[in-house]
């Protein structure tokens, strides 16, 4: 009769948790997400993902994830949409020209009212009241742009074991970094008699990855123009004085120190022309003795080094003073994703449903869940610190294909995805440690305001002719002279140069980025 008893009401208590279930089930809400890729090499989820049911027993979203393209293919995508008022609920946009557009046309929500619907995320994310200035219009807030997780990850790394094997020390200024890349190239650093490494090894790269390239020669070379006080685009100084960078005549200055690299031949003569990819192959084939790169990059390439140069030793140097004292490895936005609702959500009374999914994929059990994968099978915590394993890389990369809105950037989230690097020979590298060398080290400045710039309406013909002159100075194609430097700044009359500052200023100013 006992034995009855307790299995009645076991059946009892199942179909009672059915029903429950059920009609949890029955409230979920429907949610489109589209977000940009986080692992473009997997695959994106399918039905019956782990990380999808998760998300609708603990929230009571029944979520349709779209990975969208990276690069300009997915801001054609999301364009499509709104071309046919197909916009997903929540979506992720990093095109700030099309995030503008869109509010214009009446596409996108307001989402102050969500705020107080997911008070830890918000008093961790969204309370900074000038980043928050990146996405008003008209004095609503139309996104919900999250700090940046993962910024100033770049510096100039440098072989420690060639250092210590022609005796020469880290490089502080400019002249001493040319003469330890002229050593570099012409003492046979890697002892295999043959004059066949570059003191530097840099390419024309305007990658984005919160960073801000400016104009000219891209990222590899900013820090050259950080040491003449001349870094990204704007000078951010205020009225009259408020001009492109360009227009300094340190920015000249800073070009004519590039072209001291060239002539002295320490970079690889097809510099110019090179991809990224080229260069990583470049210092993985232990080629260069200095370089730009990031961390992730580094470990992206890390076994091939090692398999290369297998006493090999790599670390960020500080970067180098000028002739002044300034130092800056470049301009940086801390900014990270940026998500935006969709009108046509908001309307539909899902901002409750977006508030509260958000506010689980902040902390806790979404937060690991959406940033690590699945604990114990794609991750393990150990002293706070998550560690992915290496067991089940494609599910657990499909299971973090939502990561972005987890990520937060601090210590342990990133003492967890960048770990330690090992030699075969037993030693070690932190990149954590490195990371966190490159952000002290460098001296970035943050030029966040500089994403309410709008573009000019011949924004590309500005940006091509800046660079092709660049590179026509420092590869001797065109001597760099006073006429032929006053020939170049007056050529961008033509291109409505001043318009473009003009416009720069009046959306710096407006955002508060600039008195």
């Amino acid at each position: 009769m006992t034995h009855l008893t307790r299995t009645t009401a076991r059946t009892l208590a199942l179909v009672t948790l059915s029903a429950l279930l059920g009609a949890h089930a029955q409230k979920a809400t429907d949610l489109s997400v589209a977000l940009y890729a986080a692992n473009p090499e997997a695959p994106a989820p399918t039905a019956g993902w782990d990380t999808g049911e998760v998300i609708r027993a603990r929230t009571g979203v029944n979520l349709k994830f779209t990975m969208l393209p990276t690069g300009a293919d997915g801001d054609n995508k999301l364009g499509s949409l709104a071309a046919a008022n197909d916009l997903p609920d929540l979506f992720e946009i990093r095109n700030r020209n099309l995030f503008y557009q869109l509010i214009r046309q009446g596409q996108v929500a307001p989402v102050s009212s969500l705020l107080s619907q997911m008070p830890q995320r918000t008093k961790a994310r969204y309370g900074n009241a000038m980043r928050n200035g990146l996405v008003n219009e008209n004095g609503q807030m139309y996104g919900l742009q999250e700090p940046a997780t993962l910024s100033r990850q770049y510096g100039i790394m440098v072989r420690q074991d060639w250092l210590e094997k022609l005796n020469l020390k880290i490089p502080t200024t400019l002249d001493e970094f040319l003469n330890v890349a002229r050593a570099f190239t012409e003492r046979d650093p890697d002892g295999n008699g043959r004059k066949d490494t570059f003191g530097y090894c840099g390419v024309i790269d305007f990658d984005t990855a919160g960073i801000l390239p400016g104009l000219g020669l891209g990222n590899h070379f900013q820090w050259v123009y950080g040491a003449y006080g001349v870094p990204g685009t704007w000078n951010y100084r205020a009225g009259a004085a408020f001009a492109a960078n360009v227009r300094n005549p340190n920015y000249r200055k800073a070009t004519e120190y590039v072209r001291r690299l060239v002539d002295a031949k320490v970079m690889d003569p097809d510099w110019a022309t090179m991809k990224r990819s080229d260069l990583r192959n470049r210092w993985q084939q232990g080629k260069c003795g200095l370089f730009f790169e990031s961390v992730g990059g580094l470990i992206a390439g890390f076994k091939n080094f090692e398999a290369n140069n297998p006493k090999g030793d790599l670390r960020f140097v500080p970067v180098p003073k000028g002739p002044s004292g300034s130092r800056s490895m470049g301009t940086f936005a801390n900014a990270g994703t940026l998500l935006v609702v969709s009108k046509k959500a908001m309307d539909a009374g899902k901002g409750p449903a977006i508030a509260k999914f958000l506010e689980w994929a902040h902390s806790g059990e979404g937060y690991f869940q959406l940033a690590f994968g699945k604990k114990g099978t794609d991750y393990t915590l150990v002293g706070g610190v998550p560690t992915v394993t290496t067991t089940n890389v494609n599910g657990r990369l499909t299971n973090t294909q939502l990561r972005f809105l987890a990520l937060n950037g601090q210590a342990a989230e990133l003492k967890g995805r960048y770990g330690t690097l090992k030699f075969s020979d037993g030693r070690s590298v932190n990149v954590y440690n490195l990371l966190m060398d490159t952000r002290r080290n460098n001296n970035w400045i943050d030029r966040s305001g500089d994403l309410v710039v709008p573009a000019a309406p011949n924004q590309a013909d500005i940006d091509r002719y800046v660079s092709e002159s660049l590179v026509q100075f420092v590869l001797g194609q065109r001597p760099l002279n006073d006429g032929n430097w006053k020939s170049f700044t007056d050529g961008l009359n033509g291109l409505n140069f001043a318009g473009y500052e003009k416009s720069a200023y009046a959306a710096l100013k407006a955002g508060g980025f600039v008195k």
